[in-house]
């Protein structure tokens, strides 16, 4: 293959990546889920790292896990507290530490959720067919394993050189 050829196979590639990106997470819309994206993003993160005997999850390992300041999961947690969906209470080793756990009604949230995005992808099933979307998937999970390889690459590189960043 030709450098032009493969650099515009390459601009295609990711044009069609970043066009399926906003369609990926619509379930996250305002619209479609009447939450905050991000409030519907530390309430996944609670589900998945707080198990049903668990304690809960104190607000820096939630800011921790998303990468956001403690002051902005805060906000969330408040407005997410205030609609049912967690609830906050102390540690029971350690009374100056608050734990955040999903409430019932969280959890019942999460779960539609979840059932609407599978019911999307059943759809997406169909629509390609079997075959179809088992390549996409291997494919999917290819390209992944190199994107991953690229960016730790890239990072060790930056590192390496000293540079900051931009």
């Amino acid at each position: 293959m030709q450098d032009d050829e493969l650099r515009n196979i390459a601009k295609q590639f990711m044009e069609s990546f970043i066009q399926s990106r906003p369609r990926a997470n619509m379930m996250q819309d305002r619209r479609m889920a009447n939450r905050k994206p991000a409030e519907i993003m530390v309430l996944y993160c609670i589900s998945r790292h707080v198990q049903d005997d668990s304690e809960g999850m104190m607000v820096s390992e939630i800011s921790g896990k998303l990468g956001v300041t403690s002051p902005t999961v805060t906000q969330h947690i408040n407005s997410l507290e205030s609609q049912g969906f967690v609830e906050r209470h102390a540690d029971p080793a350690d009374r100056r530490i608050v734990r955040v756990r999903l409430t019932e009604q969280g959890h019942k949230y999460i779960q539609r959720i979840n059932e609407a995005r599978l019911q999307m992808f059943v759809g997406l099933v169909e629509h390609l067919g079997k075959e179809e979307s088992v390549r996409f998937i291997e494919t999917m999970k290819k390209a992944s394993e190199y994107m991953l390889k690229q960016q730790e690459t890239y990072m060790r590189n930056m590192m390496a050189d000293g540079d900051e960043g931009p």
